[in-house]
């Protein structure tokens, strides 16, 4: 596959510099795929790696296809709970900027804000719990991070020398105690 890929971008395997991947938070064995896939071709290819939050690529493809400034991401955590993070545009870079940290929130108490943007399956989740509607909030559940909001950060982030080696990358989980909780409440 990765070979086809190349063939059809007219390039080789040694033109490749960098490895960029969706580092979470997200599904458990999705975060662990992409890490993994990532970190195989990496050390193959004799090339860094560099982790970029599902979460900024989400509001950095919201920004993309709808110009806002201000981008509350959520992804659907299961569990009646969300990854969240709020993110704002930095206007020379025209790339998103984390406002806090991402973190994992109950659905019931999420709450689309005045002047931001709501982007993301965590917003589809929020709407069926809760039954609200978007009419009154511009709530957008139907956009998700894609690899080319992935290459646009991760450029960046390349640019600021935050590249890694395979065997010392990171995985945003910030859910990771579930197993631990499950067995808890037994």
């Amino acid at each position: 596959m990765l070979e086809s890929v190349l063939q059809r971008a007219g390039l080789v395997r040694k033109d490749i510099e960098l490895i960029a991947f969706g580092s979470g938070p997200g599904a458990f064995t999705g975060v662990r795929i992409a890490a993994s896939t990532a970190q195989g071709l990496a050390i193959g290819l004799k090339v860094p790696l560099l982790g970029v939050s599902s979460l900024a690529a989400l509001a950095q493809q919201a920004y993309d296809e709808l110009s806002v400034t201000e981008i509350v991401a959520a992804l659907d955590a299961r569990m009646g709970e969300a990854y969240l993070g709020h993110y704002h545009i930095n206007q020379a870079s025209q790339l998103v900027e984390l406002e806090g940290v991402e973190s994992l929130r109950k659905l019931q108490d999420l709450l689309p804000l005045n002047n931001t943007l709501s982007a993301g399956s965590g917003w589809a989740a929020w709407q069926q719990q809760t039954g609200r509607d978007s009419i009154d909030y511009p709530v957008y559940p139907e956009i998700y991070p894609t690899a080319a909001a992935v290459v646009k950060l991760a450029r960046s982030q390349s640019w600021q020398k935050l590249s890694t080696s395979p065997d010392k990358i990171k995985i945003n989980y910030i859910r990771d105690k579930v197993a631990e909780k499950k067995l808890i409440s037994r």
